[in-house]
């Protein structure tokens, strides 16, 4: 923690001016770089971090937040992704190291062993930060956006799926159905789902087919920009609408609900899902890289850390 206004903080949630304050930072990034940080930063969850959370480090200078960075955990206890924004009058002197090491110690204290850093692919000072890191590729994704005025219209299905808000009592077979979508353990998903549902931004939906529990998206609002989140259907119902059918069932209700646009995130390597997307009126706005840290084979001592 720092003592006045400047240094670098850890505070343990953040008030309605500090967001103001990093949308700010964002905004400096933005006009610099030429992209966009919305959906990397994830502005739903920073409005809503609890207290005690400590999950981000701020960088002030003569009362001026010049960098930040985020660690969003998205229900998964051991891994953590993180976001480090520099002001563009302020990079080349070292803050994002000493950021990324801080999160990197915070990560350590609580047990996670897997930190990735979000790197824009265009960005080509983020890609040498991360090599100099140390870090190895995980993955990349598109970020898409749908603009609500420009649904498509598809016939209804002869089986239609409907969806309805989820409750805890349905976390193991909303589990089930993520983790056999996705090749992970039930008892990671059953967590990560209690957790996520404790979020006030978001809300869990539980589709279903003839009565049979086929899928589970979650959305989320921010500023009239929507998020739609943790979407996957049953490996054995997929290729038949199924996946369309609850896309569009929760677009339409955000449309209702005000939102102006809506955003999805999808690996690059999902084909059939960055189709379905792209049928249903998403175009691909940005990606990002993913960078691993695997964080047992960090060296602990402070000036290890990253020193490279």
């Amino acid at each position: 923690m720092s003592t006045g206004d400047d240094g670098i903080m850890i505070p343990t949630w953040l008030s309605t001016q500090q967001v103001s304050q990093i949308r700010a930072l964002a905004g400096a990034c933005e006009a610099r770089d030429g992209y966009s940080m919305e959906a990397r930063l994830d502005f739903g969850t920073l409005e809503t971090r609890c207290e005690g959370s400590s999950s981000d480090v701020l960088w002030y200078e003569n009362g001026q937040l010049v960098g930040f960075a985020g660690m969003y955990g998205y229900g998964d206890p051991s891994k953590v992704e993180a976001s480090i924004l520099v002001h563009p009058d302020f990079r080349r002197r070292g803050m994002g190291r000493i950021m990324a090491r801080t999160v990197a110690r915070e990560c350590q204290k609580r047990g996670v062993r897997r930190l990735l850093l979000a790197v824009p692919q265009e960005s080509r000072e983020g890609a040498e930060f991360a090599r100099a890191t140390g870090t190895r590729h995980s993955h990349s994704e598109y970020t898409m956006d749908l603009d609500v005025t420009r649904v498509p219209s598809f016939e209804t299905m002869p089986d239609p799926v409907e969806l309805r808000p989820a409750g805890t009592e349905d976390v193991p077979v909303m589990a089930a159905i993520v983790a056999s979508a996705f090749a992970q353990p039930v008892g990671e998903e059953e967590q990560a789902l209690v957790r996520l549902m404790k979020d006030p931004t978001r809300t869990t939906y539980l589709a279903a087919q003839d009565g049979r529990p086929v899928g589970v998206i979650q959305s989320a609002v921010s500023d009239g920009r929507a998020f739609i989140i943790h979407f996957a259907v049953r490996p054995e119902m997929q290729g038949q609408g199924i996946g369309r059918q609850m896309l569009m069932a929760i677009v339409r209700g955000l449309q209702n609900s005000g939102s102006q646009w809506i955003t999805i995130e999808v690996e690059t390597e999902n084909r059939n899902a960055l189709s379905l997307y792209q049928r249903c009126g998403f175009v691909t706005v940005n990606a990002t890289d993913y960078e691993l840290l695997e964080l047992p084979r960090i060296p602990t001592a402070p000036e290890l850390l990253f020193d490279r």
